[in-house]
């Protein structure tokens, strides 16, 4: 076995020996050779006192732990900018149809791998619009279906609204079905051009709603000290 196979090899058992008060392990290596035994002995009447002035967790945002994890925040990118010159500070959307197809034209966010939506919740969606005419704008959650229909979860309307200044709008989704890789769809019939920047989709049921963006079972179960488990995809 090499040394770098050797080194890992005796990692893991040290790793292991650290949750014991005492503990003997050994470690064999591929094919059954070179065992190698290894002891760790803890002395558990030495400690430390924890100063009072010492509070708080740790928290690194690696693998969308945050983003796309335990922040409730649904819609990935949510400053909708992009590489393209003209959407560099916010999403300029321009609507050329005056017979637009049912359903309108517009734009969708997928989230993070999809999002997570559940049938009796309720989503609140929070945007910033700016156009010089009104604006009829439909937000939708929809679901795409193995069959390749699309199914519409839950949606919402503005009607004929005056956002001639950037002005922020609000609303609620009901969702009437389950989906995991749902997605967010914003989309208009009228012709014109607006803008859409700061766009927002959250459960109503985190912790603080729009306050505090932590999943409200995370907060809850530190408060009973039971343990959660995430997976990371």
């Amino acid at each position: 076995m090499g040394s770098k196979q050797q080194a890992w090899a005796f990692l893991c058992c040290s790793l292991v020996a650290v949750l014991l008060v005492t503990t003997t392990t050994s470690c064999k290596g591929a094919g059954g050779l070179d065992e190698q035994e290894a002891s760790l002995f803890v002395d558990s009447s030495k400690s430390r006192q924890i100063p009072q002035t010492l509070f708080g967790i740790f928290f690194e945002e690696i693998n969308h732990a945050g983003s796309g994890g335990l922040w409730a925040e649904l819609v990935s990118n949510r400053g909708v900018v992009s590489c393209f010159t003209k959407n560099t500070v916010a999403l300029r959307m321009e609507v050329l149809c005056d017979n637009c197809p049912p359903g309108g034209v517009g734009i969708y966010n997928p989230g993070f791998w999809g999002m997570n939506i559940e049938e009796g919740k309720t989503y609140n969606l929070v945007m910033y619009i700016r156009s010089s005419d009104s604006v009829d704008l439909t937000a939708s959650l929809t679901c795409s279906k193995p069959s390749g229909v699309l199914q519409n979860l839950a949606s919402a309307s503005t009607q004929d609204i005056n956002v001639s200044n950037w002005t922020r709008v609000e609303l609620q989704l009901l969702a009437q079905g389950t989906c995991r890789t749902a997605r967010l769809e914003l989309t208009t019939s009228k012709r014109g051009v607006l803008w859409l920047d700061q766009v927002s989709l959250m459960p109503s049921d985190t912790y603080k709603v729009h306050c505090i963006f932590i999943l409200f079972d995370y907060l809850q179960a530190k408060r009973s000290k039971k343990k959660l488990y995430y997976h990371e995809l």
